[in-house]
């Protein structure tokens, strides 16, 4: 019998400042001892923005199943014919194994802060317009790891220094204090983070 492990996460995402719209969006789905956990960023912001957020978010929920390269590409063709385009990563973490499979265009992060903290390094291009070949890339998740992804909205280059309770602080708190702490006010701002249990 296959034992289920515990999913402990949080979403946290806010607008660009003065605005009540944002084009950035993210889906977390279980199923199969699995985990897909689907990030996007329209360009732009506002309504116009967050239009094409949700055609994405829609195509995620209806494709979390599929290959991840796959995936990736379907969603690249199917944004050609919108005005917006976007920067997307898609992520399949295996709970038994801890081993996350990932695949992005553009200023996505995923970051693991543990007791050795490791990253994934974004690949340029934008979904819809001039994306490269999507490549698979692994990285592998321990007991007590925590797994952050975020949107260019949260700079990048904070560590354990800068949080020095991110390791003991729950998710909700993680994900909302890196927006609020690392965001960026003149852009919109979405961060996940997982507790991975192992």
């Amino acid at each position: 019998m296959t034992q289920m492990v515990e999913l402990d996460y949080f979403l946290a995402a806010r607008p660009k400042t003065r605005r009540c719209a944002s084009g950035d969006i993210a889906l977390v789905k279980e199923f199969k001892n699995k985990v897909f956990i689907g990030i996007v960023d329209a360009e732009g912001h506002g309504k116009e923005a967050q239009k094409t957020a949700s055609i994405c978010l829609e195509f995620m929920e209806k494709n979390c199943h599929q290959d991840l390269v796959q995936a990736m590409s379907i969603l690249h063709e199917r944004l050609k014919n919108l005005p917006r385009k976007a920067v997307a990563g898609f992520a399949l973490l295996e709970l038994e194994t801890g081993e996350l499979t990932y695949v992005g265009i553009g200023d996505i992060t995923v970051r693991i802060f543990g007791p050795t903290s490791s990253r994934i390094i974004p690949k340029p291009g934008l979904v819809g317009y001039a994306m490269p070949s999507p490549k698979l890339e692994k990285i592998k998740l321990h007991a007590g790891d925590i797994l952050v992804l975020h949107t260019d909205g949260v700079r990048e280059h904070f560590g354990l220094e800068d949080y020095p309770g991110l390791l003991a602080d729950d998710v909700e708190k993680i994900a909302t204090r890196i927006i609020r702490k690392f965001g960026r006010p003149d852009d919109d701002a979405l961060c996940i983070a997982l507790r991975y249990r192992g």
